[in-house]
């Protein structure tokens, strides 16, 4: 079989884990790679040998199967707005390759609600007669499949509670989407004279943000560490789940979760981590100030979470048998 692994949109160079939102897929892609010598493997704006990714639709005409790392391409029709420019120039890149995807087989590395198979059928690949579509899900696996990144981020920064004293309350990073709570409770967090924060992302008008978006948790880390507190919320789907709350696990944060993030408890969440409104988030976390209570507490949602929590390998194995899968469909 020829494959080609393909970003589609902005480029990546995988040199390895917690350098990139889609680590946990990337790494299982690499092992497989490996574990799989039979087939011809090529690349699409994406790099695993250290070398700068480029754009060269021949490797999609070339392929039999294309298999695609997707994170945010709801993005680039019409959820969230983007500089015209950007989007005029992604998609000429876009009406290169379009055509050549015709009876080739999609794989999906799915890591957003707003990237599924209508989207990728319909506005991204523009009913292009493709030969079969497979979805390689984050939530197909128990835990999520970026689960992996509990594992990578304690053996990449130690196993301590937290090394730097907790001295901010709300910690969050990533970006905002539309049709959900998320702006409104945040601004509310943001304005409140009681509580400090650490925001890392994009975030609604009139909030300061201490950085842009940041992929790298070499630098993300340290932002965040001090942080005592974070709140994951769901967007779409109210039974998905989000890597925000294992990220948050993993770096000594208690994970808040809103409404019905996760409503049928893939996580093990305890009901005290479930917020209402915003009364009823400021009344636990200014108790979180205690550091005693804040231990006791992460260490029992570290240890509720780590009952479905898998290993390294366990990820890999059902990763394996899912492209597998797909691949045999072709």
């Amino acid at each position: 079989m020829k494959i080609t692994c393909a970003r589609l949109r902005s480029n990546v160079k995988y040199e390895g884990p917690l350098e990139t939102v889609l680590d946990s897929f990337l790494e299982n892609y690499v092992k497989w790679m490996r574990a799989n010598p039979q087939h011809e493997y090529k690349t699409y704006n994406i790099s695993f040998d250290g070398t700068r990714p480029k754009r060269t639709p021949e490797t999609i005409e070339w392929a039999d199967a294309i298999v695609i790392p997707s994170d945010s391409e709801f993005r680039y029709h019409g959820e969230l707005q983007m500089n015209p420019k950007d989007l005029a120039k992604s998609q000429s890149h876009m009406d290169n390759i379009i055509p050549f995807f015709k009876d080739k087989h999609v794989i999906v590395m799915r890591s957003d609600r707003g990237d599924d198979e209508r989207l990728y059928r319909e506005d991204t690949l523009q009913n292009v007669p493709i030969k079969s579509y497979t979805e390689i899900d984050e939530i197909d696996f128990s835990g999520n499949i970026h689960g992996m990144k509990y594992h990578f981020i304690r053996n990449k920064f130690g196993n301590p509670l937290f090394t730097e004293a907790k001295k901010t309350d709300f910690g969050y990073w990533g970006r905002m989407k539309t049709g959900c709570d998320r702006d409104k409770i945040i601004r509310k967090i943001y304005r409140d004279p009681d509580l400090t924060t650490t925001l890392v992302g994009g975030f609604p008008s009139g909030i300061k943000r201490q950085s842009a978006w940041i992929k790298d948790w070499n630098q993300l880390y340290p932002m965040l560490e001090p942080c005592r507190w974070t709140l994951c919320f769901n967007w779409k789907d109210e039974t998905a789940t989000t890597s925000r709350y294992v990220e948050a696990l993993a770096i000594g944060m208690i994970p808040f979760v809103w409404r019905q993030y996760d409503k049928n408890n893939t996580y093990n969440i305890d009901p005290w981590q479930r917020i209402e409104d915003f009364d009823d988030l400021k009344s636990k976390v200014m108790d979180l100030r205690n550091e005693h209570l804040l231990l006791r507490k992460l260490d029992d949602y570290r240890r509720n979470y780590g009952e479905k929590l898998l290993t390294l390998d366990g990820y890999y194995e059902i990763f394996s048998h899912k492209m597998n899968k797909g691949i045999a469909t072709n």
